[in-house]
């Protein structure tokens, strides 16, 4: 057991390790679900939907002949969130570091290790509620998406019929999501190539398909490229299976800061715990095993604040 109150905040590994986490672009987590400072633990808010709150209805008329104007009756409900910690920490011995200090920084690389349990937890945790067909509704691609159907398969339509129902209920999305197998597939189906390049430039070798050729043709701002794998085998096996599955693409609006903003979710943390952000590194004594604990934490929730904002194209994957 150790005292709480002896660990210290080690801000300066946060830091340098944040500031590599924004060059490991396999990590899309944070981009697809922006943080949301929170000044509470358990927090709740008012919600309009398209339905109670008659968003979408038509209610402005011409005035009456009493002098009264029409009205309406918009009504809301509330929606809530409650953060948990998660957390990984390993001891970096007295006698290792003192040992590896003419190779490496101990600590540092041990920051490192227990930084990377944890942002996979989390990138895990992000790609499960925004690959969630329980949550947004699904749009089953026109053909299934594989080698067999590159021919016939129909990318460009299964995209903007996404695209259109999204526009339907009053969403403007501005983020694609791919993972790297499917989008390597889909830049070889005939209908894309030819819908983004011609028949006439297909036919006599084509173009290379970027995922900013697609954003810029479908009118799409960001389109991002799932790299992310992990290894889900147990202990002293290996099996490397990407993180964002190649079941969907998702289409959705992703916006940060308040609710207000709209967008599909938010990763939001209890700021008064989070003094590292969404990571938080600390360092503590362990002085009976004659070691530091440094430890990774994380006290969040992931938030699909409008299931509306965002939209499934599944793939039928094989």
């Amino acid at each position: 057991m150790y005292n709480t109150t002896d660990s210290v905040p080690r801000q300066d590994i946060s830091t340098l390790l944040m500031e590599a986490v924004h060059q490991k672009e396999h990590y899309i987590g944070q981009i697809l679900l922006p943080v949301y400072d929170s000044p509470k633990e358990v927090g709740r808010y008012p919600k309009f939907r398209i339905a109670k709150g008659e968003l979408l209805k038509r209610e402005s008329q011409k005035r009456n002949a009493t002098g009264t104007y029409n009205e309406s009756d918009e009504s809301f409900e509330w929606d809530s969130y409650s953060t948990e910690e998660y957390g990984h920490e390993k001891r970096v011995d007295d006698k290792v570091k003192k040992e590896m200090k003419d190779f490496f920084d101990a600590e540092m690389v041990t920051a490192d290790f227990c930084m990377n349990k944890v942002m996979l937890d989390y990138e895990l945790a992000a790609a499960s509620a925004i690959m969630d067909s329980t949550q947004f509704g699904v749009d089953v691609g026109s053909e299934p998406y594989t080698e067999a159907n590159l021919a016939i398969m129909d990318v460009p339509h299964d995209i903007n019929a996404s695209l259109e129902a999204l526009s339907d209920l009053g969403e403007t999305p501005n983020t694609l999501v791919i993972s790297l197998a499917l989008f390597n597939r889909i830049k070889r189906s005939q209908k894309l190539q030819t819908y983004l390049y011609g028949f006439l430039n297909t036919t006599q070798g084509g173009s290379n398909i970027t995922s900013k050729v697609i954003g810029d043709a479908f009118g799409i701002p960001n389109v991002v490229i799932a790299r992310k794998t992990y290894d889900s085998a147990i202990k002293g096996k290996t099996n490397i299976v990407p993180v964002w599955g190649n079941n969907y693409m998702f289409l959705g609006d992703v916006q940060g800061g308040d609710f207000m903003a709209g967008g599909v979710g938010r990763s939001i943390i209890w700021e008064a715990d989070s003094e590292g952000g969404l990571f938080t590194t600390d360092q503590y004594r362990d002085e009976p095993r004659r070691g530091d604990k440094i430890r990774v934490r994380s006290n969040r929730v992931i938030k699909i604040i409008n299931p509306n904002a965002g939209r499934l194209i599944g793939t039928q994957w094989e």
